[in-house]
């Protein structure tokens, strides 16, 4: 079984679903992260950030033992700078030459407009052909992107899955802790604690030690 993660900028790939990643991976699953954007030249305004968070993004992958990512390079911040065609196109092409039965990919309502773009393209690029492989889209919260957009005008994230992630949530965060730029402090969101506590919490509501929380686009059986 193939599954593919599709994640707007380096460290959602891992945010939204690092320890199921891994836990898939050691269930034989091959997983395939493809970042879309280049996440530097907004924030950091450094030539160099991107080769970096690109070195990073490899290190993460290392440690939740998935495949080496795939960048696609689009410019950050702007990826509603494109026609939704380009962008479903793009995604269409990933998931032809992948041929994936799982994906997933950011929650329609974050709050950052990237996320947006991408979850439309993936909802064109997965639609339920006959020659499709893919079976269940997934999409999963960002942290820090998802839990702050405003609900009476954004889709709220109403997750409808769990995974059991208790003996893969430390790789997780070392994964995550990979990504040096973008670790935060407590009480931040992006800080290690807050990512331990939110899987955690999860967790706790479905009588888990620790989970991940998705919502279920559509699964086919």
């Amino acid at each position: 079984m193939r599954v593919l993660i599709l994640a707007a900028h380096p460290d959602d790939e891992v945010l939204g679903c690092g320890a199921t990643a891994a836990r898939l991976s050691r269930e034989g699953y091959e997983v395939l992260p493809v970042l879309l954007c280049e996440n530097a030249s907004v924030r950091y305004h450094a030539d160099d950030m991107q080769s970096c968070l690109e070195r990073f993004a490899k290190m993460c992958a290392s440690v939740l033992g998935i495949e080496e990512p795939v960048f696609m390079g689009l410019p950050d911040q702007k990826l509603d700078t494109y026609s939704a065609l380009e962008i479903a196109q793009m995604l269409e092409k990933v998931i032809r030459d992948y041929r994936p039965e799982i994906v997933f990919t950011h929650h329609g309502g974050d709050i950052n407009k990237d996320h947006q773009v991408v979850f439309d393209a993936t909802l064109v690029a997965t639609r339920p052909l006959p020659e499709s492989k893919v079976r269940t889209v997934y999409t999963y919260e960002t942290i820090s992107s998802t839990e702050w957009s405003y609900t009476d005008f954004y889709s709220k994230f109403n997750p409808s899955a769990f995974f059991d992630v208790h003996t893969t949530l430390g790789l997780k965060l070392e994964a995550f802790s990979q990504y040096t730029s973008e670790v935060r402090e407590f009480p931040h969101p992006r800080s290690l604690e807050a990512i331990e506590i939110r899987a955690k919490d999860w967790g706790a509501r479905v009588g888990l030690q620790a989970a991940e929380a998705f919502q279920i686009v559509r699964t086919i059986k």
